[in-house]
């Protein structure tokens, strides 16, 4: 080779490199089926605090919200929903959230969001749900009494009907949090929404047991609102299935997985439980399909590196991690490293949102237990062909985090496309759209149709009993290991 052909092929190969490992704006190339993926921890970083005092919501100040966590999304019909946990009053945030007694606790709150080009700068709220001006409501009562009910907290939204817009939140009602990790439940269940999250009923067939395998979830609905292009099993129709991803109370368990139609989301006897080989009804036949632990989680489709991406907390290493599938049951990858609570102290519950899923930057949002924010986070994939040496991956110190899912069911995919837009009904400033006209003075005749949710009635939901659905169990999950 000629020295100045030499010359122009390593610059080649230079430009090559620095293009697939860059952290900036510019666009990775396309991947190609046969690619391996690495985190590139240099790509991971903070965009933006999205609640306290100087965030770029300032929610203190407009919502009367200093300090939250968790901050799941969801799509209801244009806009973008954030559901948090526990929800806390004045004063303003310090270092150290938790040295300084503050009032007005509510266990749970809403925002709403515009979804904009990028979330770049952050997500703007353009509104919360309130019970008076300036003062975010809050959507599930709880008792507050430790020991009996210390918090109902949503650990995921979906919406579903013909609009995409009945909400439907899941919660677990939280008998005591113990230590950091570790809670017990009363039970879980689900509240839904039709007039745009001002009123919530609780869903009596939605509920489940103390011990069950899916106190807490994580929803995916491939070819739905939202992962609208995420490829779908070969002969479904798109949206028409959830996969439900389930932990028991606290960071420790097993995770499992579930299937259901999206209409029938709030109706537990419609689930079937992935068993090793096959679905099957009942609870009971749920086998592991991650080993635990598995902290808060999330799932999301993303086009551009033609994979599902799964994050979650490692609480006994303090560690981010992510997996990816080619397809929502798996088999999923082992665990890389995403973060950890040494650079972000005391993070948890990292969830990727439902939007801009498809260019090279991964969009979640995460909390600190040390400041009880939610912030906007961004990671990124680096590329290495099928056979090529990856690039440098950090394993996580969990050695169950090494190893890829248990199990996972043989899913021949469709071709991924778009799924046909959905008629909306634009949403007043700072609100949802609504599923219905709700009324609320008097009671439908007669009981809905068993797939429809029960109409709100304010006058009937002042908090969610306390009392496990089933009084034997009739699950079993593994003892939670030390942390």
């Amino acid at each position: 080779m000629q020295p100045k052909r030499r010359v122009r092929a390593a610059l080649s190969v230079a430009v090559v490199a620095a293009v697939a490992l860059s952290v900036g704006t510019a666009a990775l190339a396309e991947p190609t089926d046969a690619t391996s993926w690495a985190i590139d921890r240099a790509a991971t970083a903070k965009v933006a605090d999205l609640t306290g005092a100087g965030s770029v919501n300032d929610t203190g100040a407009r919502y009367g919200v200093e300090g939250a966590d968790l901050g799941h999304m969801f799509m209801v019909g244009p806009r973008m929903a954030m559901a948090f946990g526990d929800t806390y009053g004045a004063p303003a945030a310090a270092p150290d959230f938790r040295a300084v007694p503050h009032a007005d606790w509510r266990s749970n709150s809403i925002a709403s969001i515009d979804p904009p080009a990028s979330p770049a700068k952050g997500l703007g709220f353009v509104g919360m749900v309130a019970d008076r001006p300036g003062h975010a409501k809050e959507l599930i009562p709880s008792q507050k009494r430790k020991g009996v009910q210390e918090s109902v907290i949503p650990t995921y939204g979906i919406a579903t009907g013909a609009r995409n817009t009945t909400m439907n939140l899941q919660y677990m009602s939280v008998r005591s949090f113990d230590r950091p990790g570790h809670w017990q439940l009363t039970g879980s269940g689900m509240v839904t929404s039709l007039d745009g999250g001002t009123t919530w009923v609780d869903q009596p067939a939605a509920r489940r047991p103390a011990d069950s395998k899916f106190g807490q979830v994580a929803y995916v609905r491939p070819g739905g609102p939202d992962d609208p292009d995420a490829p779908v099993p070969a002969g479904v129709t798109r949206g028409a299935d959830v996969y439900v991803y389930g932990i028991p109370g606290g960071r420790y368990g097993d995770l499992s997985l579930a299937r259901v139609a999206a209409d029938r989301v709030a109706d537990t006897a419609a689930y079937t439980y992935w068993n090793g080989t096959d679905w099957a009804a009942g609870e009971a036949s749920a086998v592991p399909v991650i080993r635990g632990p598995v902290g808060e989680l999330s799932v999301r489709w993303n086009s551009f590196y033609r994979q599902w991406i799964m994050m979650y907390l490692v609480d006994d290493t303090g560690e981010i991690v992510l997996r990816t599938a080619p397809a929502p049951t798996g088999p999923w990858s082992p665990a890389q490293v995403v973060t950890t609570t040494k650079d972000f102290p005391q993070a948890y519950a990292p969830y990727l949102t439902p939007r801009w899923n498809d260019g090279p930057d991964l969009w979640f949002t995460m909390s600190q237990f040390t400041t009880y924010r939610v912030a906007l986070m961004k990671t990124r994939l680096a590329a290495a062909p099928a056979g090529a040496a990856p690039a440098a991956v950090e394993l996580p110190r969990s050695l169950p985090a090494r190893e890829p899912s248990l199990t996972a069911p043989p899913v021949p995919l469709a071709a991924a496309s778009r799924a046909a837009p959905t008629t909306t009904v634009p949403a007043p400033s700072g609100s949802f759209p609504t599923a219905a006209v709700v009324p609320t003075t008097t009671t439908p005749a007669g009981p809905p149709p068993a797939t429809a949710p029960p109409v709100p009635d304010p006058t009937t939901i002042t908090t969610i009993d306390t009392r496990s659905p089933v009084p034997t169990p009739t699950s079993s999950s593994p003892a939670a290991p030390a942390p």
